[in-house]
């Protein structure tokens, strides 16, 4: 029984702190990030699990459902969250990927643009980009990302100014202004590559790195290296979480390889 009241515990507190975050990630970004809504039913269900079982504990009263699909539930929910611990280790593993110096070429993929300035990730991508490309004077750049409906200017474009604005010569930044996807990011930038280049390194944020190469290395047999931009704190939470399902999407879609 206090075994049962401990796990009960932990869950409801797990929900109160899935709640918060789904409030508090929602008013820093007014709620328009896709999937924000799972940490809302995710606390829900932890709320709703917790009442349930509390008044079972307290009262002895069985539960409303046999113990043959309590324990399929649990074992379901059990190999999910593996899964998901497992991928996101993986996922997460691109905060710490150390940039090669010297590479041939680096690739920046495109993030949402409002009018004609970067958001929060294209700014984070622009700056590890330049950074990257003055300390390294003899890499090419290759600025990649389309224009949507709601942006002013191309992603690519935007990337581009900005990093003159830092200082990076004209010359060295090619624009890829027709890609709409991680895939086609790399696809049509892997065009554009200066002749003899084979070292390229992929400029994307840390939560975005794992999958990035991974796409890269399904496209191509070229060497890829990245270099993570740093997401902010209480973000990286949540789009660590978004990418597990974008990974998932893309092994079904046979767009990865590891």
């Amino acid at each position: 029984m206090k075994h049962s009241r401990v796990i009960n515990t932990l869950i409801l507190i797990f929900g109160i702190l899935c709640l918060l975050y789904y409030f508090g990630m929602g008013f820093a970004v007014r709620f328009g990030q896709s999937l924000l809504f799972l940490w809302l039913l995710a606390g829900l269900a932890c709320i709703a699990r917790f009442v349930i079982f509390d008044r079972s504990i307290r009262t002895g009263k069985p539960l409303p459902f046999s113990d043959r699909l309590l324990k399929i539930v649990h074992i379901c929910i059990a190999v999910g969250l593996a899964v998901f611990v497992f991928a996101e280790c993986f996922i997460c593993s691109g905060a710490f990927v150390k940039p090669e110096a010297g590479l041939d070429c680096i690739i920046v993929l495109g993030a949402k643009v409002n009018g004609t300035e970067p958001s929060g990730a294209l700014a984070q991508r622009i700056d590890a980009a330049a950074e990257y490309l003055m300390a390294n004077p003899d890499t090419v750049c290759i600025a990649s990302g389309g224009q949507g409906d709601d942006e002013g200017i191309s992603e690519a474009e935007c990337i581009r100014r900005y990093l003159i604005n830092y200082g990076i010569d004209p010359e060295r930044v090619l624009l890829e202004d027709k890609s709409t996807s991680t895939l086609t990011n790399i696809e049509n930038s892997l065009k554009l590559l200066p002749e003899g280049a084979e070292n390229i390194g992929i400029v994307t944020n840390d939560f975005h790195i794992f999958r990035a190469l991974a796409t890269a290395r399904h496209v191509s047999a070229l060497n890829f290296s990245g270099i993570p931009a740093p997401s902010t704190g209480y973000g990286f939470t949540h789009y660590a979480m978004r990418e597990f399902f974008a990974v998932g999407a893309g092994l079904i879609k046979g767009e990865l390889s590891f």
